[in-house]
């Protein structure tokens, strides 16, 4: 099963919708039959520093085969980065939204 990294932005945002939005597009991902990967749930408190979440989440990303874009990804500081890792270690881009 290949996996997915769900990549948007999560910073400065409303928190609770964050979660549901990256929520969402897990489920979509997991119905047309790929492993999604969550940031939410990359091990770090939420409360942790921008900069421990940004190390796990890299480290959950270079595992991934492909990086899923939500909308407004272009506007997220960590979004941009997780797109140039990706695409810097030859992950494929799933989808823009």
């Amino acid at each position: 099963m290949k996996k997915v990294y769900i990549s948007g932005a999560i910073a400065h945002h409303d928190l609770a919708e964050r979660k549901a939005a990256f929520k969402a597009a897990e489920r979509e991902l997991a119905e047309m039959g790929f492993a999604p990967v969550n940031p939410f749930d990359n091990g770090v408190p939420q409360e942790a520093h921008y900069t421990h979440h940004m190390r796990a989440d890299i480290g959950l990303l270079v595992g991934c085969d492909y990086i899923y874009m939500l909308r407004g990804w272009e506007l997220s500081k960590g979004a941009k980065l997780e797109h140039d890792v990706a695409t810097s270690c030859g992950i494929k881009v799933l989808k823009y939204e």
